[in-house]
């Protein structure tokens, strides 16, 4: 346990070193982290805060419903924090870090780095970390790839996201972990460039052919600084 904290120590202190040095520019648009299993590079805008609230069903015995919470606030132009409240088989919050190493515009690879931790048996752990790539494909098409550690076990995703004019997307994805496999689908509609419903369905390769379904919506919130209700 003690050559874990020191690890995530060492970890902490390299990504504040590079988030101080980086000067990459947050997105303008609500960018989520919902109802995809992967997520994008991008971070909230300065002065924002987001709200992301999903209720999911998934057909496990004793676990069906969940009502995941997550919170993100900006903390710099390319660094957010970011907090989730679990439902599904805890109450505990973990929390998180975010940076935007790279942005992903003009057809150019984005690249995004988070890392979460939590409360594990009474001491402060590392339970999760990712890095997340973006590319836009075509005009409409974007591709998205996410490596990295989460649910005790290693993980790779790839996502394509198609976008039907200013305000739908639709998404497909495959999941591979090192415990089941997922296929995902999602659509997400864009009220205005601060608030986003969606839709998701997903279905389990390797865990007893079980299948998930669900809503959400999420909210950005700007203070101290110009709003803009799209």
């Amino acid at each position: 346990m003690t050559a874990t904290f020191d690890r995530t120590k060492q970890l902490l202190l390299l990504l504040g070193i590079l988030f101080v040095t980086q000067q990459s520019i947050a997105q303008e648009s609500i960018a989520t982290e919902r109802p995809t299993l992967s997520i994008g590079p991008w971070v909230l805008p300065e002065h924002s805060l987001q709200w992301e609230q999903g209720a999911q069903y998934s057909d496990i015995k004793g676990n069906e419903w969940a009502y995941d919470a997550f919170i993100r606030a900006s903390i710099s132009r390319s660094t957010e924090i970011r907090f989730l409240v679990p439902t599904l088989e805890s109450r505990e919050v973990i929390a998180g870090v975010k940076w935007m190493m790279m942005q992903p515009r003009d057809g150019k690879l984005g690249v995004g780095f988070s890392m979460d931790v939590g409360n594990e048996g009474g001491a402060l752990n590392l339970v999760g970390y990712r890095v997340s790539l973006e590319k836009g494909l075509t005009d409409n098409l974007t591709g998205y790839f996410n490596t990295g550690y989460t649910s005790g076990g290693y993980f790779g995703d790839f996502t394509l996201a198609y976008g039907i004019g200013d305000k739908l997307t639709v998404t497909g994805e495959y999941w591979h972990h090192e415990d089941w496999k997922q296929l995902h689908t999602s659509v997400i509609y864009l009220i205005n460039s601060e608030t986003q419903i969606d839709l998701n369905a997903g279905y389990l390769l390797d865990a007893g052919n079980d299948y998930t379904f669900g809503l959400g919506i999420s909210r950005r919130f700007k203070y101290n600084g110009p709003r803009n209700d799209g």
